[in-house]
């Protein structure tokens, strides 16, 4: 065997692969079964020739070291560097002698003798040994030195080696598998272990020094861990050698030909930055300068460290061990207080022991601190600064800590309630059974039902315990403050509330409490069944059950319903365990027990009160009973009435009441079983039941009575009629004494119409009297009587009296109208009184023709009305209204002479100047100041319909600004009036009136104008008004919006001015307001122009857009920022789109049509990057709903194989549905009529559609 192995790196078996040939030769058939050792190591050598000897005393040395023959000093130092190679000692004997040579001649770089540079070599760098130990003088010596680069940056120097790289990489090539293969057999098996330098033990007690201190509970698991880690650092370390050992080797490119290694890894390029560099001066300086202000590694500074370590590195702001201990959970309020204590414990903590017990460190140990401030420098108070600058910082690294480690605490605290508390469709309260944290009551509010406090309210009681902690860690004092009285504001630093970490724990646990507010919302689906308790709904019902008649079974059957809810209620939970909260419905089940029970009370006292009023009402029945049949008549009217109601009570009322009385028996068995009747109902019940027998005494009695009483009536009905009969006897002697009354002078006038009147009156009671008696005839069944006298003297009476009081009258009145002033004399009315007193007097004549006394009156106030009507052309004229001054001159013209009336003038003074003459003449100047004055009036009528008529204004929108509504009556008015101006214009009377009615009409069309034009521009502007106060229109159209602002602001202040005023001729009455309108409207009808244009544009772009009205597209380009404005009206422009699903960042990702059948976009449709314009991505959802049916369409077709037929309709859209059908329909149609089974293949299309039918 030792034969064996000095023969398996033995040159004569490394043959094999490099000779060419099958090395060794095949083995006989009969060996080939079992080869000897020999032949199996020569058979391995063939093809993994070695690279070491291993029979050398000189160990490692490479196997091509066979070809030469070295001395051993030669082939170390030839193996010692590739460089070496060819080194030979007999050649460094020569250069020696060389080297003295020159440096005996003392000779520059430039005069090196040439055998010098050929005895070491072109393949041999100069050695920079040689020229050191030479005793030239110093100047000599920088001569011999190669001249330094230039300073480069790290940059320019990894520009350099990656070209470098780059350039050896080219000419290089990759190693194949094969290479990487026998690359690897060699690392592994080619380099004998007993060859490598062994592994000492300084360096593993080395790398082991590296470690941290073992906590004890560890140390078992340590122990094998760190086996397990030497075992590897050992197996690197010989690894490393061994591939150390064949890399060089293999450098030889012989003897990567004889081992058939093309190309071995290359190793990761070695990247060395090297000096100088630019900064190389600014490195060394911070280098200094960190030695001097390097302050962290100061005795202190770990003494600072370790106190906080052993003293304070367990200690929290809030201590969970202490929560826990708490009776969880706890009110919202509850645990904020206690947070709010903890965060106060742990402050005082800090502050009254942590920064004292510091500062005293200071002071005790001040030899470890004050050595490094050295009182000699000048720069002292800035080191004293920096040091305490340094102090606090690391305490406010530590305070750092404390707050995170706070801040994590409490965030794993709610952390296991992360996984919320949706507990699905019934909620089991054995599902969380860890302690919850806080307490939330239910309550109702306003018919709703609420969390008190709330979700938001929680929430901000959970962040503010984080913001306490970050707060309690705030404003604590530096340690100078607590070692120098003279210094104070100054704090250590802390966590600060809008940090990454700060907001990464608050955001979890916001998340983890947004996961917790399911369960309580989704419980309150629990009282949901009694929402009709709390929003009055129950009451409601209750009312109409209670307005409705029900029998005292269903009012039963009710109060039953409510006591099941009662009980329901009552066995609900009180405390909900929800994870991170409990909820508390102890006090919303007894609000909602109280709800029942106060329905239930009400329709008990409702039954009471009812069952009071109803026996209230017999108890009154009975005594309206009693007290009227105790009454005393006081007429024959009352008398029979009452004797009426006696009977019908009797025979009647009574029995209706005993009814009653039954059913409040009954009423009275139903509450003595749901309620407690008060005394005073039981007394009024017993008041019901006692009525009866007292009621039928008190009408029996009242019987007899009224029977006396009505004899008496009739005797005195005897006697009224008697005196009726003498009373009419004597007036008829009083009418009969006027048939001889002939006398007509004014008293005795006044005197017979003073008689009539007294006549009349007493004739007048003598027929209501007669009404009376007939009337209680009647009511006593008794025969009316009748008195004929009583209509005889009536119609005699008629005629005397119209006879005396014409006389009368006319014999008044004809002295006011004679005597009195004319001016307020009305000459139609006195024509029309003369005219019917005398048709009066005329027809007298006739029916007095036979009694001379009564004619004789008649005839002579005839002829004296007669008489006075001649007066009359001359009373019409002087006392028409229309007479003015021009009037009565020509008047005077007339009558040849001045007429000058005044107020006191009267009608006998016009008749004395003989004007009656000139009657015709006087006529005519009336009639035309009667037409004169008939234009006035009708002029001034019109004036004063227009004083008071205002315009009548609304808000528009929810603007201030204003505009004109209700103008119907205004235009019907001054269409009117202006026809009636034009009608006056054209009278021949209209001369005195002719400037003015002129001016009338003038403004009346000036008005229609500006009416007309004002409700144009109105009507306009309300249109576009909306139109262009949209930001995104006025940017696309900018000149019309330059024009709408000019309207807008001639509109605006229009109406502000008519607001001011708003009577239409005020209003109307503002300068250059019909040129303002009718500038307003041009330009109106220029930006409409425009608009039309626009919207043209707009049209052609994305014609789809026709299918909108102007209205609904100004719309949409009114609000182009927000997407969403197009939904509404997306039916109209695409007829299988209903809407479009939107993200939240306003993406749109797919269509769904008014069916709910969603159809996801292939691509994502960006709105914003249309920087408005819509039409560009409406385009763009054309054109993908086209691409997207395509590819849904598509898909369908592909999975319609795949699910079966019923699943696969239920899952895809109605049209990808009809299409894939189609196709597959056609395509086995097609099948089978080629393959001549269409037959069998009828029955398919009904078996695939039957169950899609029937569900």
């Amino acid at each position: 065997m030792e034969r064996l192995k000095q023969m398996d790196d033995d040159s004569l078996y490394n043959m094999g692969q490099t000779r060419g040939c099958s090395f060794p030769p095949p083995l006989p058939e009969m060996y080939a079964a079992e080869p000897s050792e020999l032949y199996q190591v020569v058979l391995r050598h063939s093809y993994y020739p070695p690279i070491i000897q291993t029979n050398t005393c000189t160990l490692a040395v490479p196997f091509k070291e066979q070809r030469h023959h070295r001395t051993p000093s030669e082939s170390i130092g030839n193996n010692y560097s590739l460089r070496a190679q060819y080194l030979k000692i007999d050649a460094l004997q020569q250069r020696q002698r060389a080297l003295r040579q020159f440096l005996a001649k003392e000779a520059g770089p430039s005069s090196i003798p040439t055998q010098l540079r050929q005895a070491t070599g072109p393949k041999r760098p100069e050695s920079s040994g040689h020229t050191s130990t030479s005793s030239q003088p110093k100047h000599k010596r920088q001569k011999l030195e190669i001249p330094s680069s230039r300073p480069m940056s790290p940059t320019e120097q990894l520009v350099i080696m990656h070209r470098q790289e780059e350039m050896i990489r080219a000419n290089q090539n990759e190693p194949s598998e094969k290479d990487l293969e026998r690359y690897s057999y060699y690392i592994n098996t080619s380099v004998p272990f007993h060859m490598l330098a062994p592994y000492t033990h300084p360096q593993m007690a080395n790398i082991m020094s590296l470690q941290t201190p073992e906590p004890e509970e560890d140390r078992k698991h340590l122990q094998t861990l760190r086996d397990d880690l030497t075992e590897e650092v050992k197996r690197d370390y010989y690894f490393s050698l061994r591939k150390s050992i064949v890399d060089y080797i293999l450098m030889d490119p012989s003897e990567c030909q004889r081992v058939s290694i093309s190309s071995i890894p290359k190793p990761f390029p070695r990247r060395v930055i090297r000096a100088p560099v630019p900064w190389a001066l600014s490195c060394i300086e911070a280098r200094m300068w960190q030695s001097k202000h390097l302050l962290t590694v100061c005795p202190i500074m770990v003494l600072l460290k370790q106190v906080w370590v052993e003293r304070y590195s367990s200690l929290r702001f809030v201590k969970l061990a202490d929560l826990f201990s708490n009776t969880l959970p706890l009110l919202p309020s509850e645990f904020d207080e206690f947070v709010q204590r903890q965060c106060q414990a742990t402050r005082e903590e800090l502050d009254e022991t942590w920064l004292p017990y510091c500062a005293s460190l200071f002071v005790v140990h001040e030899n470890m601190w004050l050595p490094l401030l050295s009182q000699n420098e000048p720069a002292t108070p800035l080191l004293v600064q920096e040091f305490f600058h340094c102090v606090a910082a690391l305490m406010s690294l530590q305070l750092r800590s404390l707050v995170i480690e706070s801040l994590r605490d409490l965030q794993q605290f709610f952390m296991r309630h992360e996984e919320g508390n949706d507990f699905g469709e019934v909620f089991d309260e054995l599902t969380y059974i860890q302690t919850q944290v806080l307490l939330v009551n239910l309550q109702e509010d306003q018919s709703n039902i609420e969390f008190s406090p709330s979700f938001q309210e929680c929430w901000e009681v959970i962040h503010g315990a984080f913001m306490k902690i970050i707060k309690s860690a705030e404003k604590l004092p530096r340690l100078e403050c607590k070692l120098f009285s003279d210094i104070d504001n100054l704090y250590l630093r802390t966590v600060r509330p809008d940090e990454s970490l700060v907001t990464d724990i608050v955001a979890k646990v916001k998340d983890a409490f947004q996961k917790n507010t399911t369960g309580p919302k989704k419980y309150l689906g629990v009282y949901q069944k009694y929402k009709n308790l709390l929003d009055n709904t129950s009451n409601e019902d209750i009312s109409e059950f209670l307005k409705e008649n029900h029998s005292l079974e269903e009012f039963a059957k009710k109060i039953k319903s409510i006591d099941d809810v009662w009980k329901e209620v009552a066995s609900l939970r009180i405390n909900v365990p929800l994870s991170m909260f409990c909820l508390n419905a102890g006090g919303l089940n007894d609000h909602l027990c109280d709800c029942a029970e106060r329905l239930k009370t009400r329709i008990v006292m409702f039954k009471v009160e009812e069952n009071r009023k109803l026996n209230e009402g017999i108890c009154k029945k009975y005594k309206e009973i009693r007290n009227t049949a105790r009454s005393i008549p006081r007429t024959t009217e009352e008398l029979v009435s009452l004797i009426h109601y006696i009977k019908q009570s009797s025979d009647v009322t009574i029995h209706k009441i005993v009814d009653e009385v039954d059913a409040a028996v009954d009423r009275l068995s139903f509450l003595m079983d749901y309620a407690t009747q008060p005394v005073d109902d039981l007394k009024l019940n017993s008041r019901v039941f006692l009525w009866h027998t007292r009621i039928v005494t008190e009408l029996e009695n009242s019987r007899l009575r009224l029977t006396v009483l009505r004899e008496k009536a009739e005797e005195s009905l005897k006697t009224r009629i008697f005196n009726l009969d003498q009373r009419l006897q004597e007036l008829e002697k009083d009418i009969h004494t006027f048939k001889k009354k002939e006398i007509i002078n004014t008293e005795e006038i006044k005197h017979n119409v003073a008689t009539l009147c007294q006549i009349t009156s007493n004739l007048e009671e003598a027929v209501g009297e007669l009404e009376e008696i007939n009337k209680e005839q009647t009511l006593l069944d008794r025969e009316q009587t009748q008195f004929p006298m009583l209509q005889t003297l009536i119609a005699d009476k008629q005629p005397y009296e119209q006879l005396w009081n014409t006389a009368f009258n006319f014999d008044s009145m004809s002295e006011v109208w004679l005597n009195g002033p004319f001016r307020h004399l009305d000459a139609e009315k006195i024509s029309d009184e003369l005219d019917t007193m005398w048709r009066t007097m005329h027809k007298l004549t006739k029916t007095f023709f036979n009694l001379l006394g009564p004619s004789h009156v008649a005839n002579n106030f005839k002829s004296r009305i007669n008489q006075f009507k001649q007066h009359l052309p001359v009373l019409t004229t002087i006392c028409n209204p229309g007479l003015k001054d021009r009037h009565w001159e020509k008047i005077s013209h007339t009558v040849g002479f001045d007429v000058r009336p005044n107020k006191n003038s009267t009608l006998q003074s016009m008749l004395d100047l003989e004007l009656s003459k000139f009657s015709k003449e006087l006529e005519e100047i009336g009639a035309s100041a009667s037409k004169e004055f008939s234009l006035e009036k009708s002029m001034d009528k019109m004036k004063k319909e227009w004083a008071d008529l205002r315009f009548s204004f609304s808000s528009y929108r929810d603007t201030d600004t204003k505009i004109v509504s209700a103008v119907d009556d205004v235009q019907l008015l001054l269409d009117d009036h202006i026809i009636k101006t034009q009608t006056m214009r054209g009278s021949p009377f209209i001369r005195p009136l002719e400037a003015e009615c002129k001016t009338w009409e003038e403004k009346l069309l000036s008005m229609q104008d500006i009416l007309d034009a004002m409700l144009k521009c109105q009507a306009t502007w309300l249109y576009l008004e909306p139109i262009f106060s949209s930001e995104d229109i006025i940017a696309q159209m900018p000149e019309e919006g330059r024009k709408f602002g000019i309207v807008d602001c001639y509109w605006k202040n229009i109406i502000a001015e008519a607001l001011k005023d708003t009577r239409v001729l005020v209003a109307t009455g503002q300068p250059n307001m019909l040129e303002q309108l009718q500038e307003s409207n041009d330009h109106l009808d220029e930006i409409q122009k425009g608009l039309n244009t626009y919207l043209e544009k707009k049209r052609l772009f994305f014609p789809r857009f026709f299918f909108l009205s102007n209205d609904e597209l100004l719309e949409i380009l009114s609000q182009t920022k927000d997407p969403l404005c197009v939904q509404p009206h997306l039916k109209k422009c695409f007829e299988g789109i209903a809407k479009l699903e939107f993200t939240e960042e306003l993406e749109i990702t797919g269509m769904v049509s008014s069916e709910k059948e969603t159809v996801p976009f292939t691509e994502k449709i960006y709105p914003a990057q249309a920087k408005g314009m819509v039409e560009k991505w409406l385009l763009e959802v054309e054109s993908l709903m086209l691409k997207s049916v395509r590819h849904v369409i598509h898909q369908g077709v592909i999975e319609y194989a795949e699910v079966p037929r019923k699943k696969w309709v239920l899952q895809w859209p109605g049209q990808v549905v009809i299409c894939a059908s189609s196709i597959f329909w056609t395509s086995e149609v097609c099948e089978a009529i080629q393959s001549n089974s269409l037959p069998v293949f009828w029955p398919t299309p009904h078996e695939q559609t039957a169950p899609v039918v029937s569900d």
